[in-house]
């Protein structure tokens, strides 16, 4: 009999010890503890909770499957340390995090050698791997575990059979003993005249090349920066991860990033997404799309001056603005905003809702994050604070060429093609990146 097969054996004889006792190994309500500090390292539906695997019961299970497309990234749930990152019969490929206070995070069945190594310190969200079905498993999905001081925890109270979590979402349980950390950090991103795209973690990190140049754009989403450059599309998994291509053979004309989603437009207009960097690509139109964007579930697009919707890859689609008059076009949330051919900024909140019109004309661009709307009109920086706020001006002069916004507060916008940004409608301008060679912009947080 094998070590691995003791200790199951015993860790089996310890759960349905507790079961029968009415106890738990490690109780989920510590004493003092801070609920929310660790996070899902991946969404999808729920197929199994410790004993109960949702139609069946086995002892010998102490953990969470949430089952979903293969290929989708997985994330750390709280910073620690790997212990092990390899393979094993019934885990498959797997990694093991140590962290702070005794606790011990464990990440099974992912698709192919994990990302990380033994030793390595990673953070909240960063890569570890991606989700597979390697070892005893019957179909792609993550099988999670939190242990404090070796004991099982009780996890019980923040999953249901049946049920979805999405990645990056606070996990409803107290955790003694460990404080709250960023999962995502402020990050900001610009391509200069030369086509090499820059990237930093904090508005105040030196800025990182990413490329060697060529890059006509680049979109962030979740931890993933993504790039067009020469007709493909590339990501990284975080500023220092290796770099993979998405789509390629020089058609790719936009790209869109949110979370673990990917979508691009190729020369013929159609419109193509996934879930998951390894997953299979999904045709969304038939063609004639200029434009995709992405913003949680929704995937919005421009096809022959018309606004398109879809609230998941597999959804009907809805038509939200036609009248082939639409030139630009964003979504957050539920929030929807388009701007027509005579620069008309129109925004709603519910893909139902009635649209609201933002200013008088002349806009060309429109972006959304979290409440604000922001728009670029006649060289200037404008925004609201909701549909029916009143506007504020953030940069005028007739020099502003990009704008963005990120997260909840953070603005930003290229001048003379330098890069400014701000956190904080009523805060200074900070000058992220001068030399006037400054194109397309992004941020997030």
């Amino acid at each position: 009999m094998t070590r691995e097969t003791v200790g199951r054996r015993r860790w089996a004889f310890l759960s349905l010890l507790a079961v029968l006792c009415g106890l738990v190994l490690v109780p989920a309500q510590p004493v003092g503890a801070v609920a929310g500090v660790m996070v899902q390292p991946v969404g999808g539906r729920v197929t199994g909770v410790l004993s109960n695997r949702c139609g069946s019961v086995d002892a010998d299970h102490y953990g969470v499957d949430v089952a979903g497309n293969g290929g989708a990234a997985i994330g750390a749930a709280y910073p620690g340390t790997v212990a092990a990152a390899g393979y094993t019969s019934g885990g498959g490929y797997l990694v093991t995090l140590n962290h702070a206070a005794g606790y011990q995070t464990r990440y099974l069945h992912m698709v192919r050698q994990p990302s990380v190594v033994v030793g390595q310190q990673v953070g909240q969200g960063q890569l570890l791997g991606y989700v597979g079905s390697t070892g005893n498993s019957t179909g792609p999905h993550l099988h999670f575990e939190i242990r404090r001081h070796g004991a099982v925890y009780d996890i019980g109270p923040a999953y249901s059979c049946g049920g979805t979590v999405t990645k990056g979402a606070p996990i409803n349980l107290p955790f003694a003993d460990l404080a709250p950390v960023n999962a995502i950090p402020d990050r900001f991103a610009f391509v200069n005249s030369a086509g090499v795209l820059y990237a930093k973690d904090g508005a105040y990190a030196p800025w990182q090349a990413v490329n060697a140049g060529g890059a006509s754009k680049v979109v962030l989403g979740g931890n993933w920066i993504g790039w067009l450059q020469g007709g493909n599309f590339y990501v990284k998994d975080g500023v220092y991860a290796p770099w993979l291509t998405l789509a390629e053979g020089g058609q790719v004309r936009d790209v869109a990033i949110s979370g673990d989603r990917f979508a691009f437009v190729n020369s013929a207009g159609v419109v193509y997404a996934k879930d998951g960097a390894y997953s299979s690509w999904r045709a969304i139109n038939s063609g004639g799309a200029s434009r995709v964007v992405l913003a949680g579930n929704w995937i919005g697009w421009v096809e022959r001056g018309n606004f398109y919707a879809k609230n998941g890859i597999d959804a009907q689609w809805l038509t939200l603005a036609g009248g082939g008059q639409v030139r630009d076009v964003a979504v957050s949330g539920d929030r929807f905003a388009f701007v027509n051919s005579a620069g008309v900024l129109y925004a709603k909140d519910g893909a139902y809702a009635p649209w609201q019109t933002v200013n008088a004309g002349g806009a060309s661009k429109v972006v959304l994050a979290g409440n604000w709307i922001g728009w670029l009109q006649g060289g200037n920086f404008y925004v609201k604070d909701g549909v029916y706020a009143p506007w504020l001006a953030m940069a005028e002069g007739g020099q502003v060429r990009d704008v963005a916004l990120g997260g909840e507060d953070w603005f930003a916008f290229v001048g003379s093609g330098n890069f400014f940004a701000k956190q904080g409608p009523y805060a200074g301008w900070l000058s992220m990146a001068g030399g006037g060679q400054v194109g397309g912009i992004a941020v997030t947080s």
